[in-house]
């Protein structure tokens, strides 16, 4: 008879708890989400140049930079996500995360779609400023094109063109760009709104 009386309790402790710990994960994503998004904006130059020529490096070396880099960008991305919560246009955010998450497995052109959708989010939500995602859709734009047009992408034998090698590059200064921009105007927000008048 006891055990039925103390059962709800336990119930909601533990429910209490399960909402406790995702609150945690929650605030540890949007605190540490802007440094991931620095480190991994460095990282995918990389990752896209070992892609874009495979054979440039050892397969070891090409594996644990897959791993870090989209450690790296989707957990940074997923931050940025959560705080812009639930507004009208955060679908499209979650379904660039999906797409980005997915691409990573292999297939770069969805990459650079989640990349698209998750600028359009950023644009349409108005949460984060708006150059970052507007530059995230740039390069996102240049690099599927990349993967479409550029005649040996992708490809041992294939050699990548000096235009093509310069687009490319362009449009992952770009992101690494946007992706440091997303921190540093976060934190300039963060100073302002610190310091504003209460």
């Amino acid at each position: 008879m006891r055990r039925l009386r103390d059962a709800p309790t336990a119930v909601a402790s533990y429910v209490w708890g399960m909402v406790a710990g995702t609150e945690r994960v929650m605030r540890l994503l949007e605190q540490r989400g802007p440094l991931l998004g620095d480190v991994g904006g460095l990282l995918f130059f990389a990752y896209w140049m070992a892609q874009a020529k495979p054979g440039l490096l050892p397969l070891g070396v090409v594996v644990v930079l897959d791993l870090a880099t989209a450690a790296c960008v989707v957990m940074a991305l997923l931050g940025y996500q959560l705080s812009q919560g639930s507004a009208s246009a955060a679908w499209f955010g979650w379904a660039g995360l999906a797409a980005i998450g997915l691409g990573f497995g292999g297939s770069l052109a969805l990459v650079s779609a989640g990349l698209v959708l998750f600028g359009v989010s950023i644009v349409r939500c108005r949460v984060h400023p708006l150059l970052p995602g507007r530059l995230l859709i740039a390069a996102g734009l240049t690099l599927m094109a990349s993967v479409a047009w550029a005649p040996g992408f992708g490809r041992a034998w294939g050699n990548l063109s000096v235009g093509w090698s310069a687009v490319m590059g362009a449009a992952l200064v770009v992101l690494a760009a946007a992706l440091a921009d997303l921190d540093v105007l976060e934190r300039a927000e963060e100073r302002e709104h610190s310091h504003a008048p209460a």
